[in-house]
């Protein structure tokens, strides 16, 4: 599969939305492996994702419409964002505090949209610097931004992920994908697998990280000005 292709092979992958389970995420750091352009097409193009992944990864609500085609758009661009100063190595904390307190208590839920994007990015930040694909200083000072935000802006659950998120954990169901995308010696049949259990939490949650996730593993593996 061509780069090119990633996006529409995204949309065409799109899958109902799985069954869902309800629950506490324990969180735990990611043990990474190597990470090959190759393999990630390889994976991608094995998954079926949910259509609200697709949607936060394209910025296209499709069929939704009022508020929630507005928190799909808004919190895509807000990715894009940060996904763009973390290709670049931006190493200021300021550069992403905003547009991380723009998506922090971004849309309904226990743990809000906006919030499950930030943890999305953040564990696939640690993933790609780990594999030399991103700067450590960039992906730092990332992880810092997420620290220490207003506890008005989100849910307590939320704000409680998001600390741990700045301290290297994330929820465990997320590391299970994100430790594993990219690495040769994992077979497209496993990350199926560890893909359905991670969209089945919450009612978008796991959609959301997913998409966080994502987003950052191709803006930086596959940047669009390369596609």
């Amino acid at each position: 599969m061509k780069s090119a292709d990633l996006e529409a092979a995204l949309v065409a992958a799109a899958s109902p939305t799985q069954v869902r389970s309800q629950g506490p995420l324990p969180c735990r750091s990611p043990v990474t492996g190597p990470l090959w352009p190759e393999t990630v097409r390889e994976h991608v193009s094995s998954l079926a994702f949910p259509a609200r992944t697709v949607a936060l990864l394209t910025g296209d609500p499709g069929d939704q419409d009022g508020v929630d085609a507005a928190i799909v758009k808004w919190a895509h661009a807000r990715t894009e964002a940060l996904v763009a100063s973390l290709r670049e190595g931006e190493v200021q904390v300021a550069a992403y505090r905003s547009d991380v307190v723009a998506l922090t208590g971004l849309g309904p839920g226990l743990t809000p949209t906006g919030d499950d994007l930030l943890i999305g990015v953040a564990a696939m930040a640690r993933r790609l610097t780990d594999a030399d694909f991103l700067a450590p200083r960039a992906a730092e000072s990332f992880a810092a931004a997420l620290s220490g935000l207003a506890p008005n802006l989100t849910t307590p659950a939320a704000a409680a992920l998001l600390e741990r998120a700045s301290k290297g954990l994330y929820p465990s169901v997320l590391t299970a994908v994100v430790e594993q995308l990219g690495n040769p010696e994992i077979e497209p049949a496993a990350i199926v697998e560890k893909v359905v259990r991670l969209t089945a939490v919450g009612a978008h949650s796991g959609s959301d990280l997913l998409a966080g996730a994502l987003a950052l593993l191709l803006g930086v593996v596959f940047p669009k000005e390369a596609r």
